[in-house]
This record gives C-alpha cells, sequence and structure tokens, in this order.
C-alpha cells in the first residue's frame, strides 16, 4: 500500500491528462455530488473510474477508506439521532429516538465526503506535484504560489513517511501507542509523536528553501528575464474533450437535479428500489413486509376466535 495521497507514476488516461483539466474534472465531480440526491452510485463510479482510467487498484488506498467509515458512521448515527419524525421502525419495532429522514440525509452527507475524499485521491495519485505546480504557473499564478502549492502536496507523503519512522523508533523503544488500536492510547501515541514530526517537517522546509535558493528561483524576476520551463506541460486535445464534457455533466446535473425538473425526473427515472441504498432498502421493504405478515397473523387469529 502506499501512502496517502502520493504520487503513483504511470501511463494510463488519466496520467496522461494536463493537472488543469484533471482539476477541472475533479471540482465539478464534487460540486455535482452535492446536486445528485444518490451519491453512493458516484462513490462506486469514481472508484471504477480510478480503477479503469487510472490503472490504480483499491489495494492501493484501502486503508484511506478504513479511515473515513468512522466519520461517516458517526455523521449518519448524529443526523438519526437530532433528525425529524418519523422514527425508524425495524422488523416491525418501532425505535423512537432514530429519525428516518435523519438516516436519509446522514447516509447522503456521509457518501458525498466520501465522494470529495475519493475524487481527491483520484487526483493526486494520478498527478506529480511538479507538474501540477508549472500548469498553475502558466495558468497566470504566481510562481510562490505555485510552487507553494507543489510543495504541500509533495510534503503530504513525505510527513506521512516521516511519522512511519516515528512510529517504528517509539516502538523499538517499547512505546507501542502510536500503533495501538485503542483510540484514547493512539491520541496521546500521535501527541507525543507531534514535535519530532513538527521539527522534522521545519527542518525539510528549510533544506529546500536553501536548495531552491541556491539554483536561483528567483532569479528571473529579479533580473526582468523570462523564465524556463523545460518540461512540456500543456492542454492538448483529450484536455479540452474532459473539460467540455466536465462542465456539460455539472450543468445538467445542477439543471436535473437542483431545480423542479430535476424532482420530477428523479421520481420518473429513479424508483425507490433502485436508488435507494442497500440499508435503505432493508428499511422500507424488508421491515414494511414483516409488518404486513404480523398483521396478517393478527386477522387471522381475530377470525378464528370469532369462529
Amino acid at each position: 500500500m502506499k501512502f496517502l495521497y502520493q504520487f503513483s507514476a504511470g501511463k494510463s488516461f488519466f496520467h496522461r491528462l494536463d493537472p488543469r483539466s484533471k482539476l477541472v474534472f475533479v471540482v465539478c465531480y464534487m460540486v455535482a455530488a452535492f446536486f445528485f440526491p444518490y451519491p453512493w452510485w458516484m462513490f462506486v463510479a469514481v472508484i471504477i473510474l480510478i480503477w479503469l482510467l487510472a490503472g490504480i487498484s483499491i489495494k492501493d488506498y484501502w486503508m484511506f477508506v478504513i479511515y473515513m467509515a468512522p466519520l461517516m458512521i458517526v455523521l449518519t448515527i448524529v443526523q438519526m439521532l437530532v433528525g425529524p419524525p418519523p422514527p425508524i421502525t425495524i422488523f416491525g419495532i418501532t425505535i423512537d429516538f432514530l429519525s428516518y429522514p435523519g438516516w436519509v440525509i446522514g447516509i447522503r452527507i456521509a457518501f458525498r465526503l466520501a465522494v470529495t475524499g475519493m475524487t481527491f485521491i483520484m487526483f493526486s495519485m494520478t498527478t506529480d506535484p511538479f507538474d501540477l505546480g508549472l500548469a498553475l504557473y502558466q495558468t497566470g499564478l504566481p510562481y510562490r504560489v505555485a510552487y507553494m502549492i507543489a510543495f504541500a502536496l509533495r510534503f503530504f507523503p513525505l510527513l506521512q513517511e516521516e511519522l512511519f519512522v516515528i512510529r517504528s523508533a517509539l516502538q523499538a523503544r517499547a512505546y507501542a501507542a502510536v500503533g495501538s488500536n485503542n483510540p484514547i492510547t493512539l491520541v496521546r501515541g500521535l501527541g507525543v509523536s507531534v514535535i519530532p514530526l513538527g521539527v522534522g517537517a521545519l527542518r525539510r522546509s528549510q533544506d529546500i528553501a536553501l536548495a531552491m535558493e541556491r539554483r536561483g528561483l528567483s532569479f528571473p524576476d529579479q533580473l526582468g528575464t523570462e523564465r524556463v520551463i523545460f518540461r512540456d506541460v500543456r492542454l492538448r486535445t483529450w484536455d479540452y474533450v474532459v473539460i467540455v464534457l466536465s462542465l456539460i455533466g455539472l450543468t445538467a446535473t445542477i439543471i436535473f437535479f437542483g431545480s423542479d425538473l430535476g424532482k420530477i425526473f428523479s421520481q420518473i427515472t429513479f424508483p425507490n428500489f433502485v436508488c435507494e441504498s442497500l440499508c435503505d432498502f432493508l428499511f422500507r421493504k424488508v421491515c414494511f413486509h414483516n409488518s404486513f405478515c404480523y398483521l396478517k397473523d393478527l386477522r387471522i387469529m381475530e377470525v378464528l376466535h370469532l369462529n
């Protein structure tokens, strides 16, 4: 497994795209997830896109899904506790303190958060941070800001690697709090790791700043000359196709699902048994069936009693 948000070199379709076109696609996809009423399908779709168009298996980022699952569960539970009536009914038993609308809202919020994380996973694992910095610079962004964004994306995997080194050093000294399964112990161990992690990050950033200064990164601005870029970072035909399709898809999603027309369209095109989640299917179908059978048995007993 690779570090989270670490660039994974490859020759797939997504790897060959310009960072700007991928950035447009990611932003459009994330915004569309907040308008689309069934974000779990978008979550599945982005996993398929990462596999087919980026050539990255789920084994390379499964830890991110595991880290994200508790947050999704907590968001759903909170919405179920504070949501409006009616309550949830499970196998004929009504749970008054759990809200069914809160369940639906919580599931949608959780999967929209998951879609946001997964799309950024796709962008970061298929985009070289320095190519992104050069692309942003060619777009017109000041080189200081462009390189700051590039180094921020490059630093995140380095910080994870540094944290793993610190954890190994602590475990070698019989301090296993960082790798503990107990959340309280894990938080205590992370608190111990913060100081060496911060000191290492400051030392690394100072070394990079000194190396950039020695290589004359600011000379073109000081001398008034044009900055020369050796990497071929430019928009090609497929980049324009991806940008156009992303904008069309976002516009169509907003029109169909962000207005009254979208409500009518969703009711006609997406029936409940297809677009609701598996758990929602259990609540709506299985529980209703059990309640119906229970009432039917009561009716039979009444008829037998009358006879």
